[in-house]
């Protein structure tokens, strides 16, 4: 259980999280001039910080063709 202070803390990081991800997404998006943001815009997104690291199991690596697993 946890208590409903830290699940709003958790909330909210997880929107702070998505908000930064998108954005580095995006500038990935046009810089190869496109108004779509798609999943290898995120991948390269995340492969440009070190901070990203932690997904590295979850998303392929840029270059790669690989179909979703998921």
């Amino acid at each position: 259980m946890i208590s409903t202070e830290t699940s709003v803390i958790l909330s909210r990081a997880c929107e702070v999280f998505i908000l930064e991800i998108t954005m580095r997404a995006w500038i990935v998006t046009e810089q190869n001039k496109r108004r779509t943001l798609q999943k290898m815009d995120i991948t390269g997104a995340t492969a440009q910080s070190d901070m990203y690291d932690f997904l590295i199991d979850l998303l392929p690596r840029e270059g790669t063709n690989r179909k979703d697993v998921s």
